[in-house]
């Protein structure tokens, strides 16, 4: 006769078995997490310094190359910041272009990628080589920048953003997510029931792009963001200078003056700490917004890795 009583013990036998199973780490796994951390550690360092390195005295950073944590705390360096108009009129104008760059970016790759994914596009494979023939050869940078003066556009805003309109890497990835996941046959769907090209790409195409949209507003906000050498080539107003720019300053004085640190110069002290600062602010931003987006990130970038 089957006894009650040995039920729940049983189950609870079985439970605890697939619990081990389950949490059973081999000696693979033990080298492998202690390489995965060793790598988070070095990726994370540089930025933990960067924080730690803006809010410590110039002196301490100084004599200490390597920081665990911050000593003589002080928000001095953050205050000269605050006060330096170079930095606000570099924040401006990186925020414009970041903004107008990425809205042009996003609707001409978009656009191009959702005309290339058609399957009854007329000379499509030349398009296609073509276009990916510019991910290895280029005029260089004198041709561009000669193409650049001759439409007029040096010292303007649209020096910065119409040369890279559009990379190709990321017109790719849209091209991909488009064919992959929404199928032609949705449009043709739509087209029976009446809906026209432009009310198929407004309310059927667009509303389901939305995680590859995320990606590539990602990756040209940050292009934008961290952008300096075209910068560096095409602006000679000071005025239209993107943070970027005035931070390689910063850096570069800091290397020439380097020297008279050891003299106990006051300005290359401050200066070697106040770089920090400036780095803090302007990497802010983007570790503010990638949490958020993570997950849409790796979405489309394992959907642009299984097929080109």
């Amino acid at each position: 006769m089957y006894d009650d009583t040995i039920q729940p013990v049983y189950h609870l036998t079985r439970y605890m078995q697939n619990v081990k199973k389950k949490f059973h780490i081999s000696w693979f796994d033990v080298i492998l997490y202690l390489i995965l951390a060793v790598i988070c550690l070095l990726f994370f360092y540089p930025l933990y310094y960067i924080f730690v390195a803006s809010l410590s005295s110039p002196l301490y950073v100084f004599n200490n190359p390597i920081l665990v944590i911050p000593k003589d705390v002080t928000l001095y360096n953050y205050q000269m910041m605050m006060e330096s108009e170079s930095v606000w009129i570099g924040y401006r104008n990186t925020l414009i272009y970041v903004v107008a760059g990425t809205a042009l970016n996003v609707v001409v790759t978009f656009i191009t990628a959702y005309v290339m994914a058609q399957p009854y596009l007329p000379a499509k494979r030349v398009l296609s080589f073509l276009i990916v023939f510019t991910m290895f050869f280029s005029g260089g940078m004198i041709p561009t920048f000669l193409v650049v003066k001759g439409l007029g556009l040096l010292d303007s805003i649209w020096a910065i953003i119409l040369p890279g309109t559009v990379s190709t890497w990321n017109l790719l990835i849209t091209r991909t997510y488009l064919m992959e996941q929404i199928p032609h046959e949705l449009n043709e769907a739509a087209e029976v029931d009446g809906a026209g090209e432009y009310r198929t790409f407004f309310q059927i195409v667009l509303p389901l792009s939305a995680p590859i949209l995320i990606v590539i507003t990602l990756f040209y906000a940050s292009g934008h963001w961290n952008s300096w050498f075209n910068a560096l080539i095409y602006l000679r107003d000071r005025d239209m200078y993107p943070l970027q720019i005035f931070l390689r300053e910063m850096l570069i004085e800091n290397q020439s003056v380097d020297m008279m640190s050891e003299a106990g110069s006051d300005r290359s002290l401050y200066l070697l700490t106040l770089k920090y600062a400036v780095m803090s602010i302007s990497i802010l931003p983007l570790m503010i917004i990638f949490p958020f987006v993570q997950k849409h990130f790796v979405k489309g970038v394992m959907i642009g890795a299984i097929k080109g």
